[in-house]
């Protein structure tokens, strides 16, 4: 999810208006704004219905008048993007606030909650339960 998030930042930001006051402030909104959306499309898609919509909403100021309609449109392109890769990996059925968790417990009885690698159920911390455990069992995994 990081590297749709990055790539929706590097569309917009050729086409940002320069705070000449606060050099660097429009692409540091830019970035969160992109970020803070496509981590809310992995982790809660069900109350979050239109997120091309609102994330245009957060970031419309940062850009021309003649350039907001092309503006909305790579935020369309990409959040698609992003709602298909989800798809993809985490499948249609499950649920998305798992999309982006470790699939381990910690010690404390509580899920690891960070972002597994790409192609693993598991983080970096936990990577060592993929080799040892059986892939066809589903269960959480204590670290």
């Amino acid at each position: 999810m990081y590297e749709l998030s990055r790539d929706l930042y590097r569309a917009l930001k050729p086409s940002v208006i320069p705070d000449p006051r606060q050099p660097g402030r429009a692409e540091r909104l830019l970035l969160a704004a992109c970020e803070q959306t496509v981590e809310r499309i992995a982790r809660d898609l069900r109350r979050y219905p239109r997120p091309a919509r609102h994330l245009f909403s957060q970031i419309r100021f940062l850009f021309p008048l003649q350039e907001q309609l092309q503006a909305y449109r790579i935020i369309e392109d990409h959040v698609q993007a992003a709602l298909e890769r989800l798809e993809s990996e985490v499948g249609p059925d499950a649920g998305r606030a798992t999309a982006l968790r470790c699939a381990s417990i910690n010690r404390k009885g509580k899920p690891c909650g960070r972002e597994p690698l790409r192609g693993s159920r598991f983080c970096p911390s936990h990577k060592h339960l993929e080799a040892v455990l059986p892939p066809a069992h589903r269960g959480l995994y204590v670290a």
